[in-house]
C-alpha cells in the first residue's frame, strides 16, 4: 500500500514522445510526454507526489563487465538511487533478475527502419525514362526517314505531274513541311498541309498507325513512372537483413543490445539468426548511443536501424522529409514497464492502477495524443 504522503524519486531518460524536457524562461523545467501523463495519472489516483531527475549516463540499463554492475535507469533503481524509472524500458528476463517491473503499459514489437531509395524519374529529364535511349533514337530516325520518304515521293510525283494536278498538293511537301507533318503526327496535334495524293496518304496513314502504338506505349509507361508507387523494400525480414551486405545496428546498452549479445552465447537453431546478427553488428561496429542518433545514421545513407516499433512509428510520422520507411514486419514482441526496486510493496498498487487505465481506455487516449 502506498503512503499518501510518500514522495517518489523518479528517474527518467529523454526520448520522444515518452519523456521530454523543456527549459522555461525562468530556468525551471517542464516535463511532458506519454510516460509523464501516465505518471501524473498514477500520482493523482494513488495519492503520491514525485521528484524527477535525469539518468546521468543517459542509458536505459544493461549489465557491464561480468554482469554484476548495471548502468542506466535500471542501475539507478537497483542501487536505490531512484524509487521508480519511467520511459520506454522493455521488460526482459535479464532485467527482471535485478529489478521488478510493473504490469506492461504498452505492448510493442521490434522493427527495422531505413532510408527510402531515391525514386526514379524525379529529375528534369524524367519524362524520357519510359523508353530506353536506343528506342528514342529509333523513333527519331523513323521520324526523319518517313519525312524524307514523303518529301522524295511528293517531289518525284510533282516533277512527273502524276495524279490529279489540280487536286493533289505534292508541290507543297518540301523537306520542311514533310518534317512538320511527321512531327505533329507524333505529338497528336493537327497541322497543315495534309496530304491529298494516294501514295502520300498511304505513307502518312502507316506513319499515323506507328505513332498511335508508340504514344499508347509511352503513355502507359509514363503513368507507371510518375504515379506515386509503393516502394518495394529490398529487405523484408531479419533473414533478408542477415543475408544482405547492408550494415545495421541497435542502441548500445539498451534492451536489444543486451538481447542480441545474450543470444549470441546460446546454442540452438532458434538463436542462429540472432547470433549471426550480433556478429554482424559487432563487425560493423555501428551502435548508436541513442534512438535519435540511430535515425541520424539512417538518414546519412546505407544503414538499417533496429529499434522498438513505437519509437519508429513516431519518427516516421514526424519526419519532415518523409525519407524513412519500415522494413518487413515487427518481430520479438515485448512490453514496456516501469522498474521498481525488488520487493517494494507499492509494485502491486501501481500495476493494478495501470490495468485500470488500460481497461478504461485512458492509456489508448494518451497514446493517441502523442502519436
Amino acid at each position: 500500500m502506498i503512503n499518501k504522503l510518500k514522495t517518489f524519486i523518479v528517474c527518467f531518460l529523454q526520448e520522444e514522445p515518452f519523456v521530454m524536457k523543456r527549459e522555461n524562461k525562468d530556468g525551471t523545467y517542464k516535463y511532458s510526454g506519454f510516460c509523464i501523463d501516465i505518471l501524473n495519472e498514477l500520482a493523482k489516483n494513488l495519492g503520491f507526489t514525485y521528484e524527477l531527475y535525469e539518468v546521468p549516463d543517459h542509458k536505459f540499463g544493461a549489465p557491464e563487465g561480468n554482469g554484476s554492475h548495471w548502468n542506466g535507469m535500471v542501475g539507478e533503481v537497483m542501487y536505490n538511487r531512484a524509487d521508480i524509472a519511467i520511459g520506454p524500458l522493455t521488460i526482459s528476463a535479464i532485467r527482471e533478475r535485478v529489478v521488478d517491473f510493473t504490469h506492461p503499459f504498452m505492448d510493442h514489437g521490434v522493427g527495422m527502419v531505413s532510408k527510402k531509395p531515391e525514386p526514379k524519374g524525379s529529375g528534369i529529364f524524367g519524362f524520357l525514362l519510359p523508353f530506353d535511349s536506343s528506342v528514342w533514337f529509333s523513333i527519331l530516325g523513323a521520324l526523319i526517314g518517313v519525312a524524307l520518304l514523303l518529301f522524295i515521293t511528293s517531289k518525284v510525283r510533282h516533277k512527273m505531274r502524276a495524279g490529279d494536278v489540280n487536286y493533289d498538293n505534292d508541290e507543297k511537301f518540301d523537306l520542311k513541311n514533310s518534317l512538320w507533318l511527321t512531327y505533329w503526327s507524333i505529338v497528336r496535334k493537327g497541322g497543315e498541309p495534309a496530304p491529298r495524293s494516294l501514295p502520300s496518304r498511304i505513307l502518312t496513314g502507316a506513319w499515323w498507325l506507328f505513332t498511335l502504338i508508340v504514344i499508347s506505349t509511352y503513355t502507359a509507361n509514363l503513368t507507371a513512372f510518375l504515379t506515386v508507387k509503393r516502394l518495394v523494400a529490398p529487405i523484408n525480414s531479419v533473414e533478408d537483413l542477415v543475408s544482405s551486405s547492408v550494415p545495421y545496428g541497435c542502441v548500445k546498452d539498451a534492451f536489444l543490445y543486451s538481447f542480441f549479445r545474450a543470444q549470441a552465447n546460446l546454442n540452438g537453431k532458434v538463436t542462429t539468426v540472432a547470433r549471426q546478427m550480433w556478429h554482424a553488428m559487432t563487425a560493423y561496429d555501428e551502435f548508436p548511443y541513442s534512438p535519435f542518433n540511430g535515425i541520424e545514421i539512417v538518414k546519412r545513407g546505407q544503414f538499417v536501424f533496429i529499434q522498438e516499433t513505437p519509437f519508429l512509428e513516431y519518427v516516421i510520422k514526424k519526419d519532415p522529409q518523409c525519407e524513412l520507411m519500415m522494413l518487413g514486419k515487427p518481430f520479438l514482441y515485448k512490453g514496456y514497464g516501469f522498474p521498481v526496486r525488488r520487493g517494494d510493496n507499492y509494485l502491486k498498487d501501481i500495476s493494478v492502477e495501470i490495468l485500470k487505465m488500460q481497461e478504461s481506455g485512458l492509456i489508448d487516449q494518451i497514446k493517441t495524443k502523442w502519436w
